[in-house]
């Protein structure tokens, strides 16, 4: 059944027009033509309301659109700025560092992948009930890690926030300073013993520093609520034909 929006039947080259943008998406021909009869939607609310864009193309007149129609859309104030820095000041915390050693257990194209991650598991027992751990990590980092660290008893040195992948991060500045981390770390480089040395705490940035990017922030989320909300109701005013609830019916 064809599809008929204000009276206005989409083409083909319509749905071709919107396929490029959504060929990643599990059904790449329906994101199209929901895309599609959204795009005519918003461009008969923008003829409607006699809309001037400063540029050409469908794009800008949307573009221009939107920016009219929520012009108005509400913005944080200074006391829910601070309300959403307090809930997670963690998140603003910066000069964290770790002084870290590991074992890794690379895994390459022919590796046994059970017994790597048996043997990896091993060791980490072995060193979790050592009676010397110092000597023994070092002893097993020299014989047993693929990491070039191997040779230096598995030191990384100092590492930060955003040095290393995000899996060993999140192991690494989880653990107390002093402690062997208890599991295996599984990264795309391998299995991974990891040994947290010392922590250097760093410190969370005040309020007054990050405002204006919570503020920033916190605006465009409104901002995108607000976007969805009026898509949804210049749907609802439109007469679609054929189509309902992002399906062509």
């Amino acid at each position: 059944m064809a599809i008929i929006v204000n009276g206005v039947e989409l083409a083909d080259a319509d749905l071709e027009r919107e396929m490029p943008a959504h060929a990643d998406t599990p059904d790449a021909q329906q994101a199209a033509l929901t895309a599609a009869v959204l795009r005519r939607v918003l461009l008969d609310e923008a003829a409607q309301l006699h809309i001037v864009a400063h540029a050409q193309g469908d794009e800008a007149m949307i573009e221009a659109l939107l920016d009219h129609q929520l012009a108005e859309a509400a913005a944080p104030t200074h006391e829910e700025c601070e309300r959403h820095y307090l809930a997670d000041q963690e998140r603003w915390r910066v000069n964290e560092r770790a002084r870290v050693s590991h074992i890794l257990f690379q895994v390459t194209e022919k590796v046994d992948l059970v017994a790597l991650r048996q043997r990896a598991q091993q060791t980490l027992d072995e060193l979790l009930h050592a009676d010397d751990l110092e000597l023994r990590f070092v002893h097993l980092a020299r014989t047993l890690s693929n990491c070039p660290s191997g040779v230096d008893g598995g030191a990384l040195g100092e590492i930060g926030r955003g040095d290393t992948v995000e899996a060993f991060e999140r192991a690494v500045f989880a653990a107390p300073a002093g402690t062997l981390c208890p599991v295996l770390v599984e990264t795309e480089f391998g299995l991974h013993i990891i040994r947290v040395h010392e922590k250097s705490p760093g410190s969370v940035l005040p309020f007054e520093q990050v405002e204006l990017r919570i503020r920033v922030a916190m605006s465009q989320a409104l901002r995108d609520l607000a976007e969805r909300r009026y898509v949804m109701e210049a749907v609802g005013r439109a007469n679609i034909q054929g189509w309902k609830d992002g399906i062509a019916t």
